[in-house]
């Protein structure tokens, strides 16, 4: 039969382990769950009681004054643990939102875009019109005179057929072989035009360059999507990562604060003689170990507030760290996997995913280079025809007008620049189809990974609500052996710490289903879902 001090303590226990199970409860049905630190849930858990017995005296005036980690302290980070005024709740969509805007990864892959728009820039500068001036004066010699020569040149992407025109002055005494140099007074206007009939007709170098250009930059865009969906992902788990450790650090500072509220019972206990010192003793190991994991708690909470500052960023871009007030009040309610055509999932996310979109454009550049190349192994053929007539007075003003046709045939032997051109862009190709295959096969493991991380996330869910329900009949039932004299505090410590694991693993399973759901949102393609 238990003395009435044990009788006494083990009512006052009662309600302070009462607080702690509700918490693992509030968490395993998904209800709203206060993110501040847990002593005033304590404070409350002892005012029910009040006046029952004369451990009343020996309350915490001030539960929030449990002392918290030292690392909080010297790392500058004590704003991200310490009990401050709740403001507006950090959502996924506020992160999601911030990575869009301020996120440098982002930032630098639409410096991509901006690259691949100077590059068709650029290539587009094949067609640019040229003009050419030459002059020369010879006014010593045998033979005096001057040359003019001014000549503009338009490429047209036209079948590679390109057109010019020109003067020409040419005036003073020349050689006979030089005669042609001579013009009227006013010069010689010329125009004519150019035509390659087999290599670089269907395609030349300043044509493919623009093809390539043009698809390098929806393959910038789609890279820069595909980067988007990738740190979207990420960001998604860093928050619930974040959330997870917040809501396991209140955790431990409620098994902390229920261990300092009992020491004062205790030691009252004591001092009348109804408890043994040793059990005053245990109770102070358990507060020093308690004390410790919540050392750790704090530590995995920093981490997880700093490696989130990496997406959630302010107005000026600058990493924001989230403090324990901006933690939120619920998960959200989990939506049970439905039966799903995984088959017709892949296909939808191989159709959707700006990844695998971007390898194929980068496949299509490849096929412009092989086109070219194979054309360039055909013979050089050039068609060209100008004509010119001179105008004004001089030695040339009897002359008609000039009309000369010419045909250019060239054949490169044995075509080794032009075989090695297109045995490259072969082997380009081929190597860009195997990573094609490759990436489709990603894309699939990545849509029938996510399914089922998602449905046994959501399996874990449940049993870890049937566990926090054994937890508590457990740990309600070793209470009443203590307050009947059977038990130890011993067993009723470890009954408050596998509550609390319950309580835990309930949170890592329900953070594990969201963050599983975050990424399957990426595997088919889409954005990750923002409420």
């Amino acid at each position: 039969m238990s003395r009435p001090g044990e009788r006494w303590l083990g009512a006052r226990l009662h309600p302070l382990f009462a607080g702690l199970v509700g918490l693992a409860l509030g968490l395993a049905s998904g209800v709203a769950l206060a993110a501040d630190p847990p002593a005033p849930l304590l404070t409350a858990a002892l005012s029910e009681g009040a006046g029952e017995g004369p451990g009343d005296d020996f309350r915490r005036s001030d539960p929030e004054e449990v002392e918290l980690a030292p690392v909080a302290e010297s790392s500058g980070l004590s704003g991200l643990t310490a009990v401050q005024t709740r403001t507006e709740v950090l959502t996924l969509a506020e992160v999601l939102d911030a990575v869009a805007a301020a996120d440098p990864r982002l930032v630098a892959a639409q410096k991509k875009i901006d690259a691949a728009d100077g590059e068709l820039l650029g290539a587009r500068g094949g067609f640019d019109t040229k003009v050419a001036m030459r002059g020369l004066i010879q006014p010593l010699g045998y033979y005096q005179h001057g040359l003019v020569d001014v000549r503009v040149e338009q490429a047209t992407p036209l079948w590679g057929l390109g057109v010019w025109s020109g003067w020409r002055l040419g005036l003073g005494e020349f050689a006979v072989y030089d005669g042609k140099l001579r013009t009227a007074d006013a010069g010689e206007l010329r125009a004519g035009v150019s035509l390659p009939v087999w290599q670089g007709g269907p395609i030349d170098r300043t044509r493919a360059d623009i093809s390539q250009a043009r698809i390098g930059q929806q393959r910038a865009g789609l890279e820069r999507d595909a980067k988007q969906l990738e740190l979207e992902a990420k960001a998604a788990k860093a928050y619930w990562i974040w959330v997870t450790t917040g809501l396991e650090l209140e955790i431990e500072r409620s098994l902390l604060g229920i261990a300092l509220e009992r020491d004062g019972g205790l030691r009252r206990q004591i001092e009348l003689g109804e408890v043994e010192a040793i059990v005053g003793t245990d109770n102070r190991r358990v507060i020093l170990a308690r004390e410790a994991r919540v050392v750790g708690a704090e530590r995995e909470f920093q981490a997880a507030a700093l490696e989130l500052s990496l997406f959630l960023r302010d107005a000026r871009g600058e990493p924001d760290l989230a403090g324990a007030e901006r933690l939120p009040l619920a998960f959200p309610e989990l939506a049970p996997p439905g039966v799903v055509d995984i088959e017709t999932e892949i296909q939808t996310a191989v159709d959707r995913r700006p990844d695998l979109a971007a390898v194929h454009a980068g496949r299509e550049q490849a096929e412009v280079e092989l086109r070219l190349a194979k054309n360039l192994r055909s013979p050089a053929i050039d068609l060209s025809a100008w004509a010119a007539k001179d105008i004004g007075p001089g030695p040339a003003d009897r002359l008609p007008a000039e009309l000369v046709a010419m045909v250019e045939i060239e054949v490169p032997i044995p075509l080794r620049k032009a075989r090695g051109q297109l045995q490259a862009a072969r082997a380009e190709l081929g190597q860009i189809d195997a990573k094609l295959r490759f990436a489709r096969d990603r894309v699939a493991v990545d849509v029938r990974d996510a399914h089922s991380a998602l449905a046994a996330a959501y399996q874990r869910a449940q049993l870890a609500r049937e566990q926090v329900d054994l937890a508590q009949t457990l740990a309600r039932a070793e209470l009443r052996r203590f307050e009947l004299g059977a038990g130890d505090l011993l067993l009723v410590n470890l009954r408050e710490l596998a509550t609390a694991t319950a309580a835990r693993e309930q949170v890592e399973a329900l953070a594990d289903y969201f963050v599983a759901k975050a990424q399957l949102d990426v595997a088919m393609g889409l954005q990750v879902e923002r409420d």
